[in-house]
């Protein structure tokens, strides 16, 4: 009986110590994916590596503008390549993550986009644009869901409240 006793409890310590080890190693890669990720969106640098990191079945939003895109409509709409679009010589990353949570299939990052250049225009200086950004991740280390939130200044704030008005009309 004390054998018995003894083997059972080896085995579910073992079965115990097995799949926690698994959890603790999907967790790891979760966390490398999403700091790969945030390291390459950081740098802004190389736009196939970048979009390599999604899955073909994306689905991405942007909640504040109710934004929801499958991927060719993502790619349209981050547009890395777009000329319009200049780091500020002063910041060589486009955005500092401050925090990063993870699971062992998603990871939730958050911080603050650093200044920028739009159109010739200078954002993310007097406002800082805060984010937080989630990513879902597939068994392959894809990303299948994006979702965006971002403090944009007040003006995109009214023109999100405007977008959103007309959906609903």
């Amino acid at each position: 009986m004390c054998l018995r006793s003894y083997l059972r409890t080896f085995l579910l310590i073992s079965v115990v110590t097995i799949t926690s080890s698994c959890g603790i190693d999907q967790k790891s890669k979760t966390r490398n994916r999403a700091e790969k990720y945030f390291e390459m969106y950081a740098d802004r640098s190389d736009w196939p590596g970048f979009i390599n990191q999604y899955a073909d079945d994306l689905v991405f939003e942007d909640v504040v503008f109710a934004l929801s895109y499958d991927k060719n409509q993502f790619i349209d709409f981050y547009n890395w390549p777009d000329t319009a679009f200049r780091k500020h010589p002063d910041y060589p990353k486009t955005l500092i993550v401050e925090d990063l949570a993870v699971t062992d299939s998603s990871a939730v990052g958050r911080g603050y986009f650093t200044p920028f250049y739009f159109g010739g225009e200078l954002m993310a200086k007097e406002h800082q644009w805060r984010f937080t950004i989630w990513l879902y991740f597939n068994e392959h280390g894809k990303i299948t869901r994006h979702i965006d939130y971002i403090d944009y200044p007040a003006r995109f704030m009214k023109l999100a409240v405007e977008s959103r008005t007309e959906k609903t009309n």
